[in-house]
């Protein structure tokens, strides 16, 4: 997929998805597949928008990198890139000009209660806009899904109580959280159960603390996994950690690769045993969830 930073030139003519889209949740991919619709229609590219930045200084669903993967998997050929830093002085009418006198738009998608500028403008503002200049506007309907909206603070509200279950089905895919190993401080490996620390991407949202059901992607391979978020204090380990005991891996040391952790399961809360064999053998019964 190519990436574009908002300013910066691009030759291909798009429809183009208008929104954050923190996670392709199941609103957001009926965007997309409106998007895709839409670019068969005027023959040109499939794109959509985020923010390199959060714009509203909270902490995201996913990284900006993980978003792209999820957008490229959404069908999506390219996304344009904005820093909110960068265009947050702008009112909605000054953002258009600047987007369609640098961008060949041929159509856009929103949400209904999409809003953009420093004035925020709502799509009533941006149907007129898109009317001056020749440029077919789609909006779609808020989405309701077992009574709830659709939303990426829905997603984030299940992921802080720990309900995995029904963020990955608002998400339409597995919540994941992908990042390098790090250094540990051995300790899974002195009890017999080896683990590898994930390295949790700057400004990720931290789910609800405690031990999960996942699978790891590990290269092209893909294993069964028990994951602990957060301390660990049966070793007096206050700091927060992403730690993943693959289950079945027999490879070599896994410091500095890139794994994906894919989370199916809330198993239970972090708690404190009074030696490293009960752990052990807590872990050993962790180590059996089923789906």
């Amino acid at each position: 997929m190519q990436t574009v930073e908002f300013g910066k030139p691009c030759e291909r003519e798009m429809a183009l998805a208008l929104g954050y889209f923190d996670g392709m949740h199941i609103g957001h991919r009926r965007i997309a597949d409106k998007v895709a619709e839409l670019a068969e229609k005027y023959g040109c590219a499939r794109a959509i928008s985020t923010f390199a930045d959060s714009p509203n200084r909270k902490e995201s669903l996913f990284s900006y990198h993980d978003r792209q993967l999820l957008f490229d998997a959404c069908g999506m050929e390219l996304c344009l890139t904005l820093y909110f830093i960068r265009v947050c002085n702008m009112s909605g009418e000054e953002f258009f000009r600047q987007l369609v006198g640098t961008y060949k738009v041929r159509a856009i998608v929103c949400g209904e209660n999409y809003t953009f500028g420093s004035d925020r403008c709502g799509t009533d503002v941006l149907k007129r806009l898109c009317e001056e200049c020749g440029i077919e506007l789609v909006t779609i309907p808020i989405y309701i899904y077992h009574s709830v909206v659709v939303s990426t603070t829905a997603v984030k509200t299940f992921l802080v109580a720990g309900d995995v279950r029904s963020a990955n089905e608002f998400l339409g895919s597995e919540y994941f959280i992908r990042g390098n190993v790090v250094y540990g401080d051995g300790r899974g490996r002195n009890i017999g159960v080896p683990t590898v620390n994930l390295d949790l991407p700057v400004g990720v949202m931290e789910i609800k603390r405690g031990v999960y059901g996942t699978h790891t992607i590990v290269g092209d391979k893909e294993y069964k996994s028990v994951t602990n978020v957060g301390p660990r204090p049966t070793f007096s380990r206050s700091k927060f950690a992403v730690e993943t005991n693959l289950i079945g891996y027999e490879g070599g040391s896994l410091l500095g690769k890139q794994i994906t952790v894919y989370f199916r399961k809330y198993l239970r809360a972090i708690r404190k045993f009074k030696t490293a064999e009960e752990l052990v053998a807590r872990i050993n019964l962790d180590k059996e969830w089923k789906e």
